[in-house]
């Protein structure tokens, strides 16, 4: 199903590079200094494909992705090279940046009920998303918004669009942040830990449908996480970090064959594996 709207779709050419990140440091003024809360990292991702950025909680992942859309907290700068289909973004001014943030990158956010507006309909923030990049009628809008929550697969769309955040589950939740980042056509959807409050049926449910997606549009895909066995579902390449800095990067098969780091070996050796005997602890002699 393709969405109605007034520009013309463009899907990226698969294996053409959409994001190019080389040498990208985040600083924070503290009182003891600035701190470098990522440092140096450089990675790609191309058309079609997702890179699985993983680590332990404040290892960099969600300020990276936060550099990459131009939302860094209030103090912190980037500094390095970040360039979306060739064009660099640390360049440009934050009015501009605003029009990049959803028509080119879009970002699905871990907690998706914190994202939407509790006092507005879903379908009207996902129609002002729209209206705010693409212009158009309302009621353009409206069908473009009930094609969107069909294709994330909300039932009766037509009228749940009406309803409020509140009156959805929170795997639902989830679904109505990609219908309002999809329906903006982004060449890059950046995913932070969005699968992380929702239980393991609905996870592998949001899993299967980014997937789905990906495949019908070409869209290139960062998702982050400290899961590893979400980011082996997931993931063409893969992007280890620990505290800020960039421990190890390759293909999904690479990283979970022959992993080189010391510090991605422990990771993976945390993961259970049915295969393992019960009465043996990791770590433990």
């Amino acid at each position: 199903m393709s969405i109605t709207s007034p520009r013309t779709i463009s899907i990226p050419v698969p294996g053409a590079t959409l994001l190019e990140v080389e040498h990208l440091t985040v600083t924070f003024p503290t009182s003891a200094g600035p701190v470098e809360v990522v440092q140096d990292a450089s990675f790609r991702v191309e058309a079609g494909d997702t890179l699985g950025i993983v680590g332990e909680s404040g290892s960099g992942k969600s300020m990276t992705s936060l550099a990459i859309m131009g939302l860094l907290p209030r103090g912190g700068t980037a500094t390095g090279s970040i360039r979306l289909n060739g064009h660099e973004l640390l360049a440009r001014s934050d009015r501009e940046m605003r029009r990049v943030r959803g028509d080119k990158v879009a970002m699905v956010f871990q907690d998706p009920l914190s994202s939407l507006n509790p006092y507005y309909t879903v379908g009207r923030q996902i129609e002002e998303a729209y209206r705010a990049h693409n212009g158009g009628s309302r009621k353009n809008a409206r069908n473009v918004t009930i094609e969107a929550l069909e294709r994330v697969r909300i039932a009766d769309a037509s009228r749940r669009v009406d309803h409020y955040p509140h009156q959805f589950s929170g795997g639902m939740r989830q679904r109505i942040m990609i219908a309002m980042a999809l329906c903006l056509e982004p060449d890059l959807l950046i995913a932070d830990e969005p699968t992380t409050a929702l239980d393991v049926t609905v996870q592998a449910q949001i899993l299967e449908l980014l997937a789905e997606l990906q495949r019908e549009t070409g869209t290139g895909m960062i998702f982050i996480t400290h899961d590893l066995a979400v980011v082996s579902q997931v993931a063409d390449d893969v992007l280890v970090m620990k505290d800020g800095r960039q421990v190890e990067r390759g293909t999904a098969e690479q990283i979970f064959s022959r992993p080189q780091a010391q510090y991605t070996r422990a990771l993976l050796a945390a993961l259970p594996r049915i295969d393992d005997p019960f009465d043996r602890l990791k770590g433990t002699s």
